[in-house]
């Protein structure tokens, strides 16, 4: 029994009891509440850095610039000239006060674009007839013909002469009283820099009756211009 004795006391001292398992005092143990609270902090915190590591995005300049236009519609208007000064009255000059029957009368119509005028045009005339029917205007027939400036009278050398015909032809007019649009236009250039010339011819029949006396007749000729793409 004696001899057991020994074995048994140095089989318990050689055990060391753990710390954990160790008496601690109140300091202790508020020592090591403060540790594992830091330690915590610490983990959490870590944690926070590790999240909005792994969400953020890398950062990069930028930089913009803007272009603008600017834009400005054409302009495109006519001016007649009829035997005076451009936009002046638009009566057509025929010395037709007293006409008699076979009698030629003759007048000239120039247009041309405003000098503020930034487009090209082409240019078409129609008639509209006669104002006030009676017996004279019935016994009136026309021709006109389109020609380019070129200082030629407009005179019975116009038909046939220089010039394109736009109403009736060579051998034959057309009555006053009819409605009819040109079958062709004329080209005018843009600023002034063309000017279209036309030659009116209205004759009397030959064989007018005596009811025609003393009357009177009205007759309207539009000049309708349209701009035109440059080439074409």
């Amino acid at each position: 029994m004696r001899s057991l004795l020994p074995t048994l006391f140095r089989f318990f001292s050689s055990r060391r009891v753990s710390v954990d398992a160790r008496p601690v005092s109140r300091r202790q143990l508020r020592q090591r509440q403060r540790l594992r609270g830091r330690r915590i902090k610490a983990i959490l915190a870590g944690g926070l850095v590790f999240g909005v590591g792994a969400t953020a995005t890398v950062a990069a300049w930028t930089d913009s610039e803007e272009v603008s236009g600017s834009f400005e519609a054409g302009r495109f208007n006519i001016e007649l000239r009829a035997g005076g000064e451009w936009n002046g009255t638009n009566e057509m000059t025929f010395n037709a006060g007293n006409m008699y029957p076979g009698q030629k009368v003759y007048a000239p119509v120039s247009v041309r674009t405003t000098s503020n005028t930034s487009i090209d045009g082409k240019l078409t005339v129609s008639a509209r007839g006669i104002s006030n029917p009676n017996a004279f205007a019935s016994a009136l027939t026309y021709r006109a013909v389109a020609r380019s400036t070129s200082g030629v009278t407009c005179n019975a050398g116009n038909f046939p002469g220089p010039g394109t015909f736009v109403f009736g032809s060579a051998a034959a007019a057309i009555p006053l009283s009819s409605t009819p649009t040109a079958d062709t236009t004329q080209t005018l250039k843009a600023a002034s820099a063309s000017v279209q010339d036309y030659c009116f011819e209205v004759t009397l029949a030959g064989n007018a009756p005596s009811s025609a006396q003393g009357l009177q007749a009205g007759h309207t000729w539009t000049f309708t211009a349209e701009s035109t793409a440059p080439g074409n």
